[in-house]
């Protein structure tokens, strides 16, 4: 089998975890990768619980899979520890030695940087400080440097290829999305990474060869955490109550309650194709009428049936990606699934 990748089309918060976390569940992962840091948590529903991860990978649902932490990940010990008891994880977790691991002094230094936490809308993790001296060649402290973190440590690079080699698959999951892209998205308002799924490669330690799929993950409308354009942007209280309520629109690192706007095409398809997606992934269905509990896409009515109408135009970019999962619900397994 070779390598799915997860990767968010919007300005995070689409509902990667969810996807995540059924691809792994019904498929045969050997190993489930995440990427970036922290400040992005993905939501899973599972077994009558509610995870809120910020450093465990989705995949975690799957018992057969082992959960890894790139390179290109970067670590908040405490937090990571928790997950681990929370999700019973321990002796399935494997982290590349050159993780990094956030300091309380990068913390520190991201929430007293004004700029950053009022301007930018840093959720004040210490992820961009710890970024910023990565690059700087700064002193830095690593996974193999973390004594609570040593028993996990593992060469992860060698690990997937090989594992790919012999013919085992690997799903890589992403963080946030194309808005929030370092590269690609709408600086200054941005993380302090790439967000698109070429990086999450290289974050992972895997290179293009053995690519299958890539799922881009959208939402029928954008939401966004911190400052930054949004299109059509919602201000009526009543609407917005909707999607912070039954949408649960509330970030999961910050509990601030997202801003929402309109579904924005032109971005859409750049996330298509600067992506290179070969799969769209549509969670949040049920926000519009017409998606109660459908059994097959012919259930589908009304506005949403409409708006998965007009997502098809999507499928016109190049590669030319296919339709493959409409998400209804939280659950995990609130999903149509149509490949």
């Amino acid at each position: 089998m070779p390598v799915d990748i997860v990767a968010g089309g919007q300005g995070g918060d689409e509902g990667k975890g969810k996807i995540c976390a059924y691809l792994a569940h019904k498929g045969d992962y050997r190993y489930a990768v995440k990427v970036g840091g922290p400040n992005a948590g993905h939501t899973v529903f599972h077994k009558g619980k509610i995870y809120a991860l910020k450093s465990i990978p989705a995949g975690f649902v799957s018992p057969r899979t082992k959960l890894v932490l790139g390179a290109g990940t970067y670590i908040i010990t405490d937090w990571l520890l928790k997950e681990t008891t929370l999700t019973g994880t321990a002796g399935r977790l494997i982290i590349d030695p050159n993780a990094v691991v956030i300091e309380p002094r990068q913390t520190a230094a991201e929430r007293r940087d004004s700029r950053m936490m009022k301007s930018i809308g840093s959720v004040g993790t210490g992820l961009g400080a710890a970024v910023r001296d990565r690059i700087d060649r700064k002193k830095i402290k690593f996974a193999k440097d973390e004594p609570r973190l040593r028993r996990w440590v593992k060469p992860v690079p060698e690990l997937l290829n090989k594992a790919l080699a012999a013919g085992d698959g690997v799903i890589v999951e992403g963080t946030q999305g194309m808005k929030l892209s370092l590269l690609h998205g709408e600086y200054p308002y941005v993380t302090s990474r790439d967000t698109t799924a070429s990086t999450f490669l290289a974050e992972a330690g895997l290179g293009p060869k053995y690519v299958r799929d890539v799922y881009a993950i959208f939402k029928p409308y954008v939401s966004r955490v911190g400052p930054g354009p949004l299109a059509a942007e919602i201000k009526d209280k009543s609407k917005l109550n909707i999607h912070h309520t039954k949408g649960r629109e509330v970030g999961s690192v910050s509990g601030r309650l997202r801003r929402i706007g309109a579904f924005e095409y032109d971005l859409a398809r750049r996330a298509v194709a600067i992506n290179s997606a070969t799969r769209l992934a549509i969670t949040h269905i049920d926000l519009y009428q017409g998606a109660d509990n459908p059994r097959r896409l012919s259930d589908i009515k009304g506005e949403a049936a409409a708006f998965l109408k007009k997502i098809g135009a999507l499928s016109k970019v190049y590669p030319y990606p296919k339709l493959s999962i409409v998400s209804y619900g939280p659950g995990l397994m609130d999903v149509l699934d149509l490949r």
